[in-house]
Parts: C-alpha cells; sequence; structure tokens
C-alpha cells in the first residue's frame, strides 16, 4: 500500500524480517466483511448469504449485511469484523455471572458476550464517549438484551463503584488502530512513529483502573485492533511484572492465528499464549488478544460505608410508588401473558427491570440503559418501549399480528396497517415469527409507534 504512513513499512520491516513483504501487501488487499449470528434470537428469519465459518467463533460467518437486511433490523445477526469475533470467546463468560465490557462500543464484543451469558446475570456495557455508548445502547436493544446495563463512565469511576466486583472483563483497549488500515483508510492519518507509544501508556491507565475490579478467580482478556508490540505484547509484561496475581491463559491458535512474541517484549515465555491475527495469515483485519486469569484472595468483593451512602445517591432510578405499580400491573396483565419481570422500578420516566446486583453500586454514573426498557410513562398511561417487542418473544404478548414483508416494509416507514384484532390493546407486530415492533391496536387499524430513528 504506497500510502501507509511515514515509518509504519520501515518498523515491521524491522520486526518481521522475512515475513514483511506479505505483511505489507496485505494491505492491498480488500477488507474482509463478516457478520455473527444471535443465539437468543430462535427464528426464521432468513439471514445474509455466507461464504465461510469464522474458524475462531462458532457463530461467526465471512459475508456482508447491511442496515436494510431483515436479519439486521430484527437482530438475528451482528456485522461485525471476522478478526474482532476473535475476542469475546476468550473471555468465556457463563451464564449469571457478573461481566464488564470495558470499553464497549459499537457492541459487537458486548453482544457475542450476551448470548454467552445467555441473557442472565448482569453485563456491565461501558464506553466513555457519550455519543458512542448511545450507538452500544441501541445494538444491546437490537439484541434483545434484558441484563445488561449501559453505562458513559470513565475507567477510575467504574473502578470506585466495583471494588473487587466482576467476574470477568473485557477490555479491547482504544489502541493506534493498525488492524483499520484496510477497513477505515482515515486510521492511517492518526499514526505516526510515537503513536503506539502514546496509546500503550493510556492503555496501561485504563488496566490500573481495570485490575481492582477483578475479583479473586477472575477472567480478563486484554485485546487491540493493532500490531505494535508497545501496545500488545510489552503491555502483558507490564501487567504480569506489576500485578503478581495474573496469569496468562494460554489462547487455542486456530485458523491461522500466531502465538504472541516474547522477543517483542521482556523475553517472558508465557507470552507465547497470546494470540496474533496477522492479516497476511488470517481471513481478517488483524487483532492481538491475550487472556489472563487473577488470583488474589484479598479480592473479595467490599461494600463500604461509602458505597451504602452511595446508594442513596442520585442514579435515576427508584422504587415505582404504590399509583406507578397499580398502573403498571394493569398495563402488564392486559398486555402479556408472560410473568412480570423481576426488580421494576422506575428510571425518568420510564419503567424498567433492573438486572441483579443493580443498581445498588451505581450511583454517580451515566446510565444509558438500566437493563429492559419496559415502558415510557405518557402521564396517567404506559408506552410499551420498543425494547419490550425486541427482548420478549412474541408468544410472550397477549395480542400479536403477523405482517407480510410489505406490511413490514410500510410499517417501518412510519404508516399504519389493518389488524382483525378488535378493541383497543397494545400488542407485537412479528415478521417471519419474531416481534419488530410494538402497536397499538385500535378498531381495525394498527396505530404505527415504530421510533422515528428507525424508521426508513
Amino acid at each position: 500500500m504506497s500510502n501507509l504512513p511515514a515509518g509504519f513499512a520501515e518498523k515491521y520491516r524491522r520486526l518481521l524480517g522475512p515475513e514483511a513483504d506479505a505483511f505489507l501487501a496485505s494491505f492491498d488487499r480488500p477488507a474482509e466483511k463478516g457478520f455473527r449470528l444471535n443465539p437468543l434470537h430462535g427464528s426464521d428469519v432468513p439471514t445474509p448469504a455466507a461464504t465461510d465459518q469464522v474458524p475462531w467463533n462458532p457463530l461467526g460467518y465471512y459475508g456482508s449485511v447491511g442496515g436494510s437486511d431483515r436479519a439486521f433490523w430484527t437482530g438475528a445477526v451482528y456485522s461485525q469484523e471476522p478478526s474482532a469475533m476473535a475476542v469475546a470467546p476468550q473471555l468465556q463468560a457463563m451464564p449469571g455471572e457478573r461481566v464488564l465490557d470495558l470499553a464497549a462500543a459499537p457492541g459487537g464484543k458486548t453482544t457475542d458476550l450476551i448470548g454467552q451469558m445467555q441473557d442472565t446475570g448482569l453485563l456491565v456495557s461501558n464506553d466513555i464517549d457519550r455519543s458512542r455508548a448511545k450507538i452500544l445502547s441501541e445494538n444491546v436493544e437490537r439484541w434483545g438484551a434484558t441484563h445488561t446495563v449501559v453505562t458513559s463512565a470513565p475507567p477510575a469511576k467504574l473502578m470506585a463503584a466495583f471494588p473487587h466486583f466482576f467476574d470477568r472483563i473485557l477490555l479491547d483497549a482504544p489502541c493506534s488502530g493498525e488492524g483499520m488500515f484496510r477497513k477505515d483508510p482515515a486510521a492511517m492519518g492518526y499514526w505516526h512513529p510515537d503513536y503506539p507509544a502514546e496509546c500503550a501508556a493510556r492503555q496501561q491507565d485504563i488496566l490500573k483502573s481495570t485490575i481492582p475490579m477483578l475479583a479473586d478467580d477472575a477472567e480478563l482478556v486484554y485485546s487491540t485492533c493493532t500490531f505494535s508490540p508497545e501496545e500488545d505484547e510489552e503491555i502483558i509484561a507490564w501487567l504480569l511484572a506489576t500485578y503478581p496475581g495474573l496469569s496468562v491463559v494460554p489462547i487455542p491458535l486456530v485458523g491461522g492465528m500466531t502465538g504472541g512474541r516474547p522477543d517483542w517484549a521482556d523475553g517472558n515465555p508465557s507470552l507465547q499464549g497470546c494470540a496474533r491475527l496477522f492479516p497476511q495469515l488470517v481471513r481478517g483485519e488483524g487483532h492481538f488478544v491475550a487472556h489472563l486469569h487473577y488470583h488474589n484472595p484479598a479480592a473479595a468483593p467490599v461494600v463500604t460505608a461509602a458505597h451504602k451512602k452511595r446508594r442513596t445517591a442520585a442514579t435515576g432510578i427508584r422504587p415505582l410508588t404504590r399509583a406507578e405499580n397499580d398502573l403498571f400491573t394493569t398495563f402488564w396483565r392486559a398486555t402479556m401473558v408472560a410473568a412480570v419481570p423481576a426488580g421494576v422500578a422506575m428510571f425518568g420516566q420510564q419503567i424498567v427491570a433492573l438486572p441483579p446486583a443493580f443498581p445498588d453500586r451505581a450511583a454517580g454514573l451515566t446510565i444509558l440503559r438500566p437493563g429492559l426498557i419496559i415502558a415510557d410513562v405518557k402521564r396517567d398511561r404506559l408506552v410499551p418501549n420498543h425494547a419490550l417487542a425486541m427482548a420478549l418473544s412474541a408468544s410472550a404478548w397477549r395480542y400479536q399480528e403477523a405482517l407480510t414483508d410489505a406490511a413490514a416494509a410500510r410499517y417501518r416507514h412510519g404508516e399504519t396497517v389493518p389488524t382483525e384484532t378488535p378493541g383497543r390493546q397494545w400488542g407485537v407486530l412479528t415478521t417471519h415469527g419474531v416481534g419488530f415492533a410494538v402497536g397499538h391496536f385500535v378498531n381495525g387499524t394498527v396505530k404505527n409507534f415504530y421510533p422515528k430513528g428507525l424508521r426508513i
């Protein structure tokens, strides 16, 4: 690639030696595209054409999916660069656990973790950038998650809220983005020879706030979409030297992955247990992944007097009043056949179902999505939130309307559609057996409540 940043080729010729020509030539090939299936979806929505399965993710496939594809807007698939799909599976998150995705936007790894956890336990999905966190929240909603909390907070603030709290943490760290050069050529404009070292200093700062959030016998997966040793092997070597409770868990190498390079750091042989995805060796843009185990018997979850005080501080979340609870109970019985969810609370002017262990420690954090948003309070009535249609199966609703492809397109455009359901009630609209929108059934017409920001 003739327009690679100045100094980039020279650096990797020095590091890779005879392998450098193939590595540099890979930047002239088209970027790889892929998508991942939603294991919680359970519908017959047609998926995009796939060429091959991604070898390091059982739900990943090579192929392209667009925002107008039915599989995308119903939450059946997530568009994700193939090598990025190698990260979340290494965390091996389990149902019922407490998990943090620290730098989560736009949501590819978070949605993968939701599937691993079978949408149970507590997943805190965070991004420090508020605008990116909003996109993350939209993708969590489209995925149909009920036990994911989306926050926008700096790592130090999360550390204060969650000391020794999480069973597993994933940090796909902000980096120099060398693995983005093919996918996003603008990333080359940020790169200069000192940029990787600058990014490494920021990564160390983030990790200094990350380690204290790990409980004893917890797991940490650290990854970057860059090739620079400063941000990869050198960061893991620094972690091992700084935190004696950390040890490398070797990653199985599949699909052309190679091990870490101890000679690019301090020579620690355990660095070989990390994984590198080079674009000349794998079908992907490139990634680095390290899996570490944390053992520290002193890292037991604690609730200090300060934490107890913070529980009463403003979070935007509060219990329902008696009148609100009566309104909600009447709404739920009239609209749903599913059992009433646990942890129902008020979040601003919305009724939400909170995951367990939340929001005891959430005071002071910017919360964009506190779990499942059930309904919006409109004076003396409730309007089901779009998230409810995405999260619950169609069979959970008392009233359903199956739409043809043409009718579904009209509804997504903002139009009304006819219904044979009599009377006035809320219901779910389905396509190919899966709910995709809330509708207000009024005397033979479904009034349109598709979110304006999602209309086509």
